[in-house]
């Protein structure tokens, strides 16, 4: 390089570091801003007790879930999220955790917004405080829908990036795919949201082929975090059962306005009629306030940033059409996709699109606000000036209405809850143990007195130190559940039927040694469980039941009998069912059957079954043919454990799957760390040569 081109390199260095430099600041004060409305927000559940929502339950013995492992169909779950949590937890307790999480959407979602949005003081950190405080964000804190907020909060600084990539012409950009990367690992919703932001960015306006390539290349990197993922699907691992009537069940909530005001007002959550999740509060002004505000910004965006404002318009409509779901002017192309696309299923909840829409109205009514502070200099027109003077109140007043809905707990409508001590009783009483317990009510949601009757995700598995089988039938309309679990579905059945006479029996092949029966709502529907036989009164408390269930069902059980649900109630009722297991169209040795016993688990994955009578096996997990021992086939029981028939020697039943399963969750962690560790690098890179001397320091041998 001649001395002349370091010369212009060097003058160009030092007329874009002050603008770099306080671009930072700028960036840092909004992050602050989101932190102080977070810390608003959230200060009432910092106090001792445990937040429970309608998604988002603690507890004080919070474990990973069996999803981890692949063992839980209804929760499959690998997510770099779900560990991240589970060491916070253990970090600091599970109560802080609970709080702490939704705490740090506010300052990501806000500085990331800021980078977004650019400009002065005035544009960025408006935006930043709409991004915090706005209805969609107030509807999903109410549904506890945390991973999801994270998630899209992410996508602000992926956005951010994908844009300052399109600026500088790159061909490989690192920063937007960690981004990425991070946000699909939070929260799956991620993966279509931020491609159809990324795509944006690329094609608005006037795309180039580097665009293109660049948008690839961090789709498909971003993309390897997902190498769990392609193993789940690689083994034909059993996930949540998803189908077209999911589309009608989660449909956009129209509200008392109408699909297309609840739209455009960023509300529509499909819970919106219920106990607890009520509507955002959002009245007439506020919401023309909301909707004129960020469309007049947006439009000033276009015109002077075009590389910035026509993507987020376009991701903006996009994301309006595609949130009114099947019921909107898209609804056919929506069911189509559904059908089509592969793993569009994600999106069956479709006013998530919504948080696209959130997104662009930041930015937008911050160019808003920028203008109207613009317009009271003294150097503008009167006209512009009355202009202004007029629209301030009015974008004030529509921050102190978002911000009552959102502040201090909701608006004060949700509190920390207090487990009642019947609860710690009968946790006391169990103790620790492989062996299971079987909470009642059998609804997947249910309000408790504790909770002031707000309807919440059943918390016992976050409550006991055993393991905890609940319900997790949605009861939707016509979607009664969305699990593929037999063993679901052989408890339905039983609980439906009312036990049968010996419910201990029918529910001893599932490992179950307790049955907990919340006494909130509907004890008198389960008053049949102090008339089996094979259940032996714990705990009677005005708050809980606790019952013992006196009989085994697992282990070496050496016969099997051939029936179904109808006919194992029909003998549980009779007396005549023992511990033997049962298939369909298979039989062998006597019956009942007086065997059990001789395993124990040697691990999350696998079980170890002693030396002892030949025979059948039983193990209290959910079956899938993946489960193997050796050159044995194990087959399901009625009651959709596994069941496999061995000789007397000692063996051990394997999950086979979780050796692909943790290899591709490590796949995933690297992916994820060498595309956090390689942007941070790009990072601090452009950083230096930023620097007025491009080696760092400030010049002339200055400071660093």
């Amino acid at each position: 390089m001649t001395e002349d081109r370091r010369s212009r390199a060097g003058r160009r260095r030092r007329r874009a570091y002050p603008a770099v430099a306080g671009s930072r600041v700028l960036t840092a004060e909004s992050v602050l801003l989101g932190l102080i409305a977070g810390l608003l927000v959230v200060a009432p559940w910092t106090r001792p007790g445990y937040l429970l929502l309608l998604d988002w339950v603690s507890g004080p013995h919070q474990a990973l879930t069996p999803g981890l492992y692949g063992l839980d169909p209804a929760a499959l779950d690998a997510l770099p999220y779900r560990l991240a949590t589970y060491g916070i937890r253990r970090l600091i307790g599970s109560g802080a955790t609970g709080w702490l999480m939704i705490l740090a959407y506010f300052p990501i979602v806000a500085g990331g917004v800021s980078m977004l949005a650019g400009g002065s003081r005035w544009r960025r950190h408006p935006a930043a405080l709409f991004a915090c405080l706005n209805p969609f964000v107030v509807e999903r804190i109410q549904a506890g829908h945390v991973p999801f907020l994270l998630a899209v909060a992410l996508l602000a600084p992926m956005a951010a990036s994908a844009v300052h990539a399109r600026r500088e012409g790159r061909w490989i950009a690192v920063r937007p795919a960690g981004w990425y990367a991070l946000a699909i690992s939070v929260g799956a919703h991620a993966a279509w949201l931020g491609a159809t932001v990324l795509v944006a960015v690329a094609l608005l306006p006037r795309p180039r082929w580097r665009d293109a390539v660049r948008t690839v290349t961090v789709i498909l990197s971003a993309g390897c975090v997902y190498a769990y993922a392609a193993v789940v699907v690689a083994n034909a691992i059993l996930t949540v059962r998803v189908g077209d009537q999911d589309l009608d069940v989660y449909s956009t909530y129209p509200g008392s306005a109408g699909l297309a005001t609840a739209v455009i007002t960023l509300r529509g959550f499909w819970r919106g009629a219920s106990d607890s999740s009520p509507e955002a509060a959002l009245s007439l002004a506020p919401g023309i306030v909301l909707v004129v505000a960020a469309v007049v910004g947006l439009g000033r965006m276009c015109r002077r940033d075009p590389l910035t404002g026509v993507p987020l318009a376009a991701v903006t409509v996009v994301g309006m059409l595609l949130g009114a779901g099947v019921d909107g002017p898209l609804g056919t192309v929506y069911r189509i996709a559904f059908d089509v696309l592969p793993l569009f299923e994600a999106m069956r909840e479709q006013q998530k699109w919504v948080a696209l829409a959130m997104l662009g109205y930041a930015v937008g009514i911050g160019a808003t606000v920028e203008a109207v502070m613009t317009s009271l200099r003294p150097s503008r027109s009167l006209a512009l000036q009355a202009v202004a003077i007029t629209s301030a109140p009015a974008l004030i007043g529509m921050y102190i209405s978002l911000g009552a809905s959102l502040v201090w707990g909701l608006g004060g409508s949700v509190r920390v809850s207090h487990y009642p001590a019947a609860w710690y009783a009968a946790d006391r009483l169990m103790g620790a143990g492989d062996e299971s317990v079987l909470f009642l009510p059998w609804h997947q949601y249910q309000p408790f007195a504790f909770t002031a009757t707000r309807s919440v995700a059943t918390p016992a598995g976050a409550f006991f130190r055993r393991p905890v089988l609940s319900s997790d039938a949605t009861e939707l309309g016509k979607v009664r559940s969305n699990s593929n679990s037999r063993r679901m579905a052989y408890l339905d059945q039983l609980i439906a039927k009312g036990g049968g006479g010996q419910f201990g029996q029918l529910i001893a092949p599932l490992g179950v040694r307790y049955v907990a029966l919340a006494r909130d709502q509907e004890s008198d529907v389960y008053a049949w469980l102090g008339k089996q036989r094979d259940l032996a009164p714990v705990l009677r408390t005005p708050e809980l039941d606790l019952y013992r269930v006196t009989v085994d069902g697992t282990g070496r059980v050496v016969s099997a009998r051939a029936g179904d649900v109808e006919a194992a109630l029909r003998w549980s009722a009779e007396g005549r069912l023992g511990t033997e297991t049962l298939l369909s169209g298979a039989g062998d040795g006597p019956v009942p059957s007086t065997s059990s016993g001789g395993i124990s688990r040697a691990g999350a994955t696998q079980w170890q079954v002693a030396e002892g009578k030949a025979g059948w096996v039983v193990l209290p997990e959910e079956w899938s043919a993946k489960w193997t021992a050796g050159d044995q086939i194990t087959r399901p029981t009625v009651a959709g454990t596994v069941a496999v028939r061995a000789g007397s020697g000692a063996f051990t039943v394997r999950y086979t799957p979780w050796k692909w399963l943790r290899l591709g969750l490590g796949v995933s962690l690297v992916a994820l760390a060498a595309l956090l560790v390689t942007g941070v690098i790009e990072h601090r890179r452009e950083w230096l040569r930023q620097r007025p001397d491009g080696s760092g320091r400030t010049g002339d041998g200055g400071g660093s």
